[in-house]
């Protein structure tokens, strides 16, 4: 199982385009979640950007094969996967956009994660083991502060 970038770097809020082919990669949303999504991001200024709805028939495909698909593809099809939101070659600008007009909606919290080059060479399915451990330990790891801070 490939490990994820060791150092997190915070993204700016500039022109400058971050790594991939331009695509949403839209995983765990309904149908009408999905409307809701594309309707932000229309709002947003963000109309050029394909959406792309990932599907269990996706999850052997890479980033880098799955960003490349026709945009809307799947578009309509609810996926019993984990809800998450991956973002591929936006300008930073865009991908702060993107995040701030989702958490003004009224949508639930998605697992966030960008296109990087290692990332880009695994599988959907790796990526979202991966998503779901580092929310995990996340999760542990804000719990056992809680606990540190009642002794």
């Amino acid at each position: 199982m490939p490990k994820a970038d060791s150092t997190f770097q915070a993204v700016g809020d500039s022109d400058a385009r971050m790594h991939g082919a331009t695509a949403v990669l839209v995983s765990g949303f309904s149908v009408e979640e999905q409307r809701t999504l594309r309707s932000l991001m229309d709002t947003n200024g963000l109309s050029n950007i394909p959406a792309i709805y990932i599907v269990t028939a996706f999850l052997d495909l890479s980033l880098f094969e799955l960003a490349r698909l026709p945009a809307e593809s799947r578009a309509g099809e609810p996926a019993e996967l984990p809800r998450c939101i991956v973002m591929s070659g936006f300008l930073e600008k865009e991908l702060h956009a993107l995040m701030d007009s989702y958490r003004a909606s009224s949508l639930s919290r998605p697992h966030w994660a960008s296109v990087t080059p290692t990332s880009e060479t695994w599988s959907v399915k790796q990526l979202l083991i991966e998503l779901l451990k580092e929310s995990e330990a996340l999760r542990q790891a804000a719990e056992s502060k809680a606990e540190k801070e009642k002794s």
